[in-house]
């Protein structure tokens, strides 16, 4: 345990979750105190850990996250849906520091957050989506970007690639999971794990404080 609270911010798309984790760590105010961002685009000034939501990254570029990770000196603790180890991918990508699964209990939720601001690893973070066929973490990326029907411009503008230079980490990826098209790319991808979007929208983040 930290020898004071951690500073945390919760950033999310959903009151439900803003609300719902609020809630759980209220009840260890001596380990984790829910502090506020003022907007995404902050400095995440006083703020130890944030904690993001992966609804985010699912339903934007992933700017935001993006953002966080490079542009603060906070570290960043993804919140992540289980049956989305695809964005959990792409996160760990991106830089995040560690995740930590949204059907956790409270308890194990704090440990994370204070082992996050300590700079220390997570048990249980590998990360083997794509692993069993040596896929990079960028192929991981790139292919669950293909796989949400994303095209490659799209693809490109979203990681800042060109588009001959993702051209050549599609070439890799289909190498190395056995297929020679599109559709046989999505089709791979959805049966190991790569969702395709859902009908989930909101506009706006919760930046939640106490």
């Amino acid at each position: 345990m930290a020898d004071q609270p951690i500073r945390l911010a919760i950033v999310t798309r959903q009151e439900v979750v803003a609300r719902g984790l609020t809630a759980m760590l209220s009840d260890y105010p001596d380990r984790v105190i829910v502090t506020v961002i003022p907007s995404v685009r902050s400095k995440a000034a006083g703020v130890d850990v944030v904690l993001y939501d992966s609804i985010g990254l699912h339903n934007d570029d992933g700017g935001d996250l993006e953002h966080l990770i490079r542009n603060t000196e906070a570290k960043v603790l993804f919140y992540s849906r289980d049956m989305r180890p695809d964005l959990r991918a792409r996160a760990l990508a991106m830089g995040v520091h560690a995740w930590v699964s949204m059907s956790c209990h409270a308890v194990d939720l704090v440990e994370a957050v204070e082992l996050t601001a300590a700079g220390e690893s997570l048990p249980d973070q590998e990360e083997r989506l794509g692993q069993d066929v040596g896929l990079s973490p960028r192929e991981v990326e790139i292919l669950a970007l293909i796989t949400q029907g994303l095209s490659n411009q799209e693809i490109a503008d979203r990681l800042f690639l060109t588009v001959n230079t993702l051209k050549s980490h599609i070439r890799s990826t289909y190498k190395k999971i056995g297929a020679v098209s599109r559709p046989q790319a999505v089709a791979w991808g959805m049966q190991h794990g790569f969702a395709p979007p859902d009908s989930t929208d909101a506009a706006g983040s919760w930046l939640v404080g106490s």
